[in-house]
């Protein structure tokens, strides 16, 4: 976006005898003899693809790391203006480390052995993992694909226990042999039976649908990785 800077035009006088005979030699004259100044506390940023050592402007743009960076009086270079801080952590479908913007794999590789990382950005992970240690190995929760219906659990039927509590308690016997009690126990018996393995049908369906949960869950679908910011070089 443009913006209009507050400029003083002056005119210089002009030391000889000047006769403008078309208006091109009067516009030479015009921009050859007058002066002009910013007349308002106006800043300018440069554009680099590597931070000048001292200060040329007091703000920059690093267009090799994509960051503004302002001058730091107290250690004498240009610091990054950055929202991020040093052990911050994202998700991110970049899978390659990235030391000029500051972004580091968590793959659990040794802490030496992260490639192009400079002194300062090594410093931090041996703060942030300890000396000569490693990378904590994160693996970030990918996309999710195969989950059962949001109602797969509790449209699972669950049959009723037959026969009635008691019925086979209360069943009489004759002080005589009778096979018609007998049978009737045995067939409330099986009664019971039936319900009973209509209850482990309804189980078995419950632990087939949270297997599918457990499966959607650990599988993996896109190539998602964490990686744990360490600062600029």
């Amino acid at each position: 976006m443009s913006a209009t800077l507050p400029i003083t035009l002056t005119p210089i006088p002009v030391p000889i005898g000047v006769k403008a005979t078309d208006i091109n030699q009067f516009i030479t004259i015009v921009t050859q003899f007058i002066s002009a100044s910013v007349n308002a506390d106006v800043s300018f940023f440069q554009t680099v693809t590597a931070d000048p050592s001292v200060q040329t402007t007091p703000l920059i743009f690093n267009s090799a790391q994509a960051v503004f960076k302002y001058w730091d009086t107290g250690l004498g270079k240009y610091m990054p203006i950055t929202q991020f801080q040093a052990g911050d952590i994202k998700n991110t479908y970049i899978n390659v480390d990235s030391p000029q913007t500051g972004w580091i794999i968590c793959d659990g590789r040794a802490i030496s052995a992260v490639p192009n990382i400079s002194q300062n950005q090594q410093a931090v992970l041996n703060s942030l993992f300890g000396t000569g240690g490693s990378l904590p190995d994160l693996s970030p929760l990918q996309s999710i694909a195969g989950l059962p219906s949001p109602n797969a659990f509790s449209s699972i039927p669950i049959a009723a226990t037959t026969p009635p509590q008691n019925q086979i308690a209360n069943l009489p016997f004759s002080a005589d042999y009778n096979p018609v009690e007998e049978q009737n126990l045995a067939g409330n018996t099986e009664q019971l039976r039936t319900s009973q393995d209509s209850l482990r049908t309804s189980v078995v369906a419950i632990q087939t649908a949270s297997q599918q949960v457990l499966s959607a869950l650990n599988t993996a679908t896109t190539g998602m990785v964490t990686c744990v910011f360490v600062g600029y070089p």
